[in-house]
């Protein structure tokens, strides 16, 4: 399973993009996703300074590929208050994580449904709504039959 309870925050408390990197990669560890968490944090800042992956809608979704990754996940976090990401305020973050010999397709998939379901006003204001983490789950796995 891509996401898990554990691997969602309905209130993150960061001042900062980077706080949000942080404070997720540290739950994708804490859930024996990854291998190391500085190598994926730092693949994943790595990959903010090329391109922001602030996608608009109030929505970003940073990720890395790296060996750092012990199995391909989806971490969530929305922000009542919302972070600057590359001048847009941001408020819903999914954060991706993938192994670095995982097949491309995977890869490109989850990030294929990510933006198309954020693309869906009912998708975006249902997370923004919910309170429940279990509800999320539901939402994204809904969200991605419907793609």
């Amino acid at each position: 399973m891509l996401i898990s309870k554990k691997l969602i925050n309905m209130n993150i408390q960061a001042d900062n993009k980077n706080g949000i990197i942080d404070q997720l990669a540290i739950l994708a560890n804490a859930d024996s996703r990854l291998n190391d968490l500085d190598t994926f944090r730092q693949a994943v800042y790595d990959r903010e300074a090329e391109v922001s992956t602030s996608l608009g809608y109030s929505v970003a979704v940073p990720h890395g590929k790296t060996d750092a990754v012990r199995e391909p996940f989806v971490c969530f976090a929305k922000s009542t208050k919302g972070v600057m990401w590359n001048k847009q305020l941001v408020h819903l973050v999914f954060m991706i994580g993938v192994p670095l010999d995982a097949e491309g397709n995977d890869y490109l998939n989850i990030l294929a449904n990510i933006a198309r379901n954020i693309m869906n006003e009912e998708f975006r204001d249902d997370l923004f709504k919910t309170t429940d983490k279990n509800q999320v789950i539901n939402i994204i796995n809904n969200g991605e039959k419907e793609g």
